[in-house]
């Protein structure tokens, strides 16, 4: 068989042709630290690391969420904050303008007036907003200003929307409440019912305390209470009378389904008491009441036990507003506890994920400088013995 002096150089030209390769594959990883840089350097490498990539991109989408969501909530959990030092500062001046009886009509308005600057501080924070200019408490209308104040009223302009960021796979968390649920959504009176009593009243009589006895025995109605003497009265709903009693001591308690409400002073024939299963009522439409009640003039015992009987209730709904904060505030914080979690979560995902992906990915440097030493070794030798063949022939051998 006939071997040409072209077929040996096409043959010894692959090989060292592959050799440079080897060697240029080899000098990249050292160079990018990588072992791999293309699928083509391992197939099946390159789809395990894309796979870990995108599982890494997901974790650090979640770990913006949590951030987002944590701002938020930070600065909604120092709004409610606020909002409980008002509240608090509201129901002291409530006890002083009812722990002193002979207040002058000046002194218990300079109270309603700082009651009201308390109002307008109330309006403020609820119109907070976060570093976005997104309103905290607009719900989903974010770019609305939610609480706008018309005439005597203060109206909600937000609507009912949460919003939510996933900071996991199968977890979202709730990043804001609605104003309506926050500064709205109260329950009036002790949270079951509420007392009051008619403009009407004769009598120098006032409740002082609203519980409930038996809550199994409470059935929700509007309740009147009517004294059809100074020691009679009667309890009717809804036009029926559910209880008569006679005998009445001025100081003593009225009870029925399940609920007690305790008085002081003396009633007079026609008084009338209301016993209402509460309903919602805002935490501006509390202070209102406070204000109105400390601005009502005082002179005669009449109108003594209706200032008391308002002020009661004012201290009643302030309780039941701080408990609702409160509430809020626990919620908020329970969120906040829970991207904490979260977040430890994810960070350790995300390190196996980053661990496993370096596996495939990553160069073993001592293997490939070694490997790379002995290539180039192995290719300077093929080079040198390339040129050795190239100076001679078949005719030197002839």
């Amino acid at each position: 068989m006939r071997v040409s002096s072209k077929s040996i150089q096409m043959q010894w030209l692959a090989v060292l042709a592959q050799q440079q390769s080897d060697v240029a594959r080899l000098q990249q990883q050292v160079s990018t630290g990588r072992r791999i840089n293309s699928a083509a350097d391992d197939p099946v490498g390159a789809a395990q690391m894309t796979l870990f990539q995108q599982g890494i991109d997901r974790i650090q989408t979640y770990s913006a969420n949590a951030d987002t969501a944590e701002r938020r909530l930070s600065l909604e959990e120092s709004s409610l904050n606020q909002v409980t030092d008002v509240l608090q500062r509201a129901r002291e001046l409530a006890v002083q303008a009812g722990g002193a009886s002979a207040l002058t009509d000046e002194a218990r308005q300079s109270i309603a007036n700082e009651i009201k600057e308390l109002r307008a501080s109330l309006v403020d924070i609820a119109n907070t907003q976060d570093g976005e200019g997104r309103y905290l408490f607009a719900g989903n209308a974010v770019q609305s200003r939610p609480f706008a104040i018309s005439g005597n009223a203060v109206n909600y302009a937000g609507d009912q929307g949460v919003r939510m960021q996933r900071i996991s796979d199968d977890r979202l968390i709730q990043e804001n409440d609605s104003g309506d649920d926050v500064f709205n959504a109260i329950r009036n009176g002790n949270g079951v019912f509420s007392v009051s009593n008619s403009a009407a009243n004769n009598g120098n009589m006032n409740f002082t305390a609203a519980t409930v006895t038996d809550p199994a025995a409470w059935v929700v109605g509007d309740y009147l209470i009517a004294f059809t003497s100074a020691t009679e009265y009667v309890v009717v709903e809804s036009g029926v009378t559910i209880a008569s009693r006679s005998g009445y001591v001025p100081g003593s308690s009225i009870e029925f389904n399940g609920i007690s409400i305790d008085f002081e002073g003396e009633p007079a024939a026609n008084d009338l008491f209301f016993a209402r299963a509460s309903r919602n009522q805002s935490v501006f439409t509390t202070l209102d009441n406070l204000v109105g009640t400390l601005e009502s003039s005082i002179n005669n015992p009449s109108d003594r036990a209706q200032f008391q009987t308002g002020l009661n209730n004012s201290l009643m709904d302030l309780e039941q507003s701080l408990t609702h904060i409160n509430d809020v505030r626990s919620d908020v914080g329970a969120r906040l506890k829970a991207i904490d979690s979260q977040r430890s979560v994810n960070d350790e995902v995300a390190y196996q994920l980053e661990t496993s992906l370096s596996k495939v990915r990553d160069l073993d440097y001592a293997s490939a400088i070694a490997d790379l030493q002995l290539r180039l070794l192995s290719l300077e030798t093929a080079q040198k013995s390339y040129a050795q063949t190239q100076r001679t022939s078949l005719f030197d051998f002839i």
